[in-house]
C-alpha cells in the first residue's frame, strides 16, 4: 500500500505528455485502463487459441478459482485477471463481466484485494451473484479487502501505535505528509478503490447475492482448507470474509 516516489522514465512521459491532454490524471488513467480491458475482451473473443481455452473452461467442473490475480496465481488453480500476461494466468477475464464458466462449476473462490476496486453499486452486485451463480453447493468464496475501520481506528487514535499495528513501522509512510492522506488512500488509491469496506457492508451484499451463510474469518483460518493461503503482507490491514452457497 506504500507508494513509491521514484519516477521511471516512462511515468515521467506520461505526466508530461498529461499536461497536452484536455482532461484529469484521474480520467486519464481510466481509459486507460478501460481501453487495456477492452483490448483483452477483443483478443479473447477473435484470436483462436483464446476462443478454445475458454471453450475448455466452460467444460471444467471442481474448479479453485483465483480472481483479480496480479501476477500472484495459484499452482493447479484456474487464474484469472482484467490484463496481464503472468505465467500463470489461464486466461484474462473482466470479473464486471459474465465468468464464462457453468453453473455449479467452482469448488472455491479466492478474491484477494480485488473487489475494493469495483464500483459498489454498479458491479459488486453482478459480481457476488455470478460467485454465486458458479459455485457448487456447499462451495466457498473468500474475499479479501482493506479493513476500513481499522484506518479510521488508528486515525482516531492518534500517534504512531496504530499505524504500526497496520504494519506501518514508522508510522504513516515517508510520501505523506498527514494521517489522513493515509485513511484517504484506502478509500481511494488514487483513484484506483472504489469503495471502503466493513464487515456488515460485505455481508450484506453477500446476502443479496444469494448467500445465505457469511462469517468473518481470521488470517488463514477457512472453512475451506485450500483457501487458507492469504499473502502475508496484507493481514495487518485486511478484512476476511467468506461465504457458502447452500447445499
Amino acid at each position: 500500500m506504500r507508494q513509491n516516489k521514484t519516477q521511471t522514465l516512462k511515468q515521467k512521459i506520461g505526466k508530461a505528455v498529461q499536461n497536452y491532454l484536455p482532461f484529469s490524471p484521474r480520467v486519464t488513467g481510466i481509459l486507460r485502463f478501460e481501453f487495456a480491458v477492452a483490448r483483452q475482451r477483443w483478443a479473447n473473443r477473435w484470436f483462436p487459441w483464446r476462443r478454445v481455452k475458454i471453450a475448455k473452461l466452460r467444460k471444467m467442473r471442481g474448479i479453485s478459482l483465483n480472481v483479480g490475480t496480479g501476477g500472484r496465481g495459484k499452482e493447479s488453480w484456474i487464474n484469472v485477471d482484467a490484463i496481464g500476461s503472468h505465467r500463470d494466468l489461464y486466461c484474462t477475464h473482466d470479473l464486471r463481466q459474465p465468468l464464462p464458466l457453468a453453473r455449479g462449476s467452482v469448488k472455491r473462490i479466492l478474491a484477494e484485494h480485488v473487489i475494493e476496486h469495483l464500483d459498489f453499486y454498479g458491479d459488486v452486485p453482478r459480481v457476488f451473484a455470478e460467485f454465486h451463480r458458479v459455485l457448487e453447493p456447499g462451495g466457498v468464496v473468500r474475499i479479501v479487502v482493506p479493513d476500513v475501520p481499522r484506518f479510521l481506528e488508528a486515525y482516531r487514535r492518534g500517534g504512531l501505535e496504530g499505524w504500526r499495528e497496520l504494519g506501518f513501522k514508522d508510522g504513516i509512510p515517508s510520501d505523506m505528509d498527514t494521517p489522513i492522506e493515509l485513511v484517504n488512500h484506502v478509500f481511494h488509491q488514487k483513484g484506483e478503490h472504489q469503495f471502503g469496506w466493513d464487515f456488515p457492508a460485505m455481508e450484506s451484499a453477500l446476502w443479496k447475492a444469494g448467500f445465505k451463510k457469511v462469517v468473518k474469518q481470521k488470517y488463514r483460518e477457512s472453512l475451506d482448507a485450500e483457501l487458507a493461503i492469504d499473502q502475508p503482507n496484507h493481514e495487518p490491514y485486511s478484512l476476511y470474509v467468506e461465504a457458502i452457497k447452500e447445499r
